[in-house]
């Protein structure tokens, strides 16, 4: 037993030796951002891929670290350098805590100053006034499919979608104690509640909800009390000190969002973009082979086709579609200059290097 015991120790200091070589070399990472830094324009990069990075990273490993740890390691590393190389300001659409300010923080890194927003409206002027360099904001739901209105406040103005963000949209009841009888307040957002109805009816229905407006405020009040508790997304509960009562109580335990990340230029290619657009075509038999037709006689993958209910400009329906490939990319290119004169309007929202 004592030579077990010897042998554990002996494994946590050399481990712990190994974390001290790990924090220099972050050390030495860190300053060759800094005179990267140095080296850039004034003007923040568009180019916010990391898949191919990670990627090559992760398959060069021994297979010893979980392959989905590595990534979330790599993917924080990159953002903390990214931040350092490029501090910008983002406009996010959501309160403090929430998950739109999550994806924003994983991409851009902790530092990131970022501006609260009501909606995608104010955030994108945000960045075409100036204000900030890129806008955050909700794309589409693993349950409800694209957010239309996003679509369209994008489609009105200049600005262009340069990259992506999937997050998993998990809920948790979370408070300093672990007892759920006990609670008597439980604190969240209007959003939270609508996503957890179930549970709340369910095991809440004897304690008191209270709408807060934002995740942050919850863990705030939750903290106040052990008979007090949030339903808060876990990383701002585990940063706020409450630990996980229930996990992931949202009436849909598989709910992913997608965010959108729009800038003033455009994202440079990389090799897995993705292109996406919006038309509406005439009424007529075969207006909508007409379009499809100009991609697949150039071999252009269409990943996605959704028609969107609007009135405007005599237009009823508008149609979102995302294809395999970048705008500059010569198929694609080709391929859009027919589609436009198949079609009665027609926009370019963007291409990016697809997220996976």
């Amino acid at each position: 037993m004592v030579d077990r015991s010897r042998q554990v120790s002996e494994l946590r200091e050399r481990i712990a030796g190994i974390d001290q070589e790990i924090r220099e070399r972050l050390d030495q990472r860190a300053r060759l951002s800094h005179e990267i830094r140095g080296l850039h324009e004034a003007e923040p990069a568009t180019d916010l891929s990391d898949r191919e990075w990670i990627e090559k990273l992760v398959g060069s490993s021994t297979g010893d670290m979980p392959a989905e740890s590595l990534r979330a390691i790599f993917r924080e590393i990159r953002a903390a350098a990214r931040a350092i190389e490029h501090p910008v300001r983002v406009a996010v659409v959501g309160p403090e805590g929430s998950f739109s300010h999550q994806s924003a923080l994983e991409v851009f890194g902790a530092t990131t100053q970022l501006i609260e927003c009501a909606t995608v409206a104010d955030a994108l002027s945000e960045v075409s006034r100036g204000r900030a360099a890129y806008a955050v904001f909700p794309f589409e739901s693993s349950s409800e499919g694209l957010v239309q209105p996003s679509l369209l406040a994008l489609a009105e103005t200049n600005l262009v979608l340069v990259g992506e963000r999937f997050t998993q949209a998990r809920y948790h009841l979370m408070s300093t104690t672990n007892d759920i009888g006990a609670l008597e307040k439980v604190y969240m957002t209007g959003a939270a509640r609508a996503a957890c109805e179930r549970f709340i009816e369910k095991e809440l229905d004897r304690v008191s909800i209270i709408d807060v407006r934002s995740p942050s405020v919850a863990v705030e009040l939750a903290r106040e009390a052990p008979t007090n508790a949030a339903v808060v997304p876990e990383r701002v509960g585990t940063v706020g000190g409450l630990s996980v009562v229930r996990e992931n109580i949202g009436d849909v335990p598989d709910l992913q969002l997608r965010y959108g990340i729009a800038a003033a230029r455009p994202a440079a290619r990389s090799g897995h973009d993705v292109s996406c657009i919006l038309f509406s075509t005439d009424e007529a038999p075969s207006a909508l082979y007409d379009v499809l037709r100009h991609l697949a006689e150039r071999g252009i993958t269409l990943r996605k086709l959704q028609s969107m209910p609007v009135r405007r400009d005599g237009i009823e329906y508008l149609y979102f579609a995302e294809i395999g490939g970048h705008a500059s990319d010569r198929s694609v290119v080709t391929a859009f200059e027919g589609v436009k004169r198949s079609v009665r309007y027609f926009k370019l929202l963007g291409s990016f290097p697809a997220a996976r």
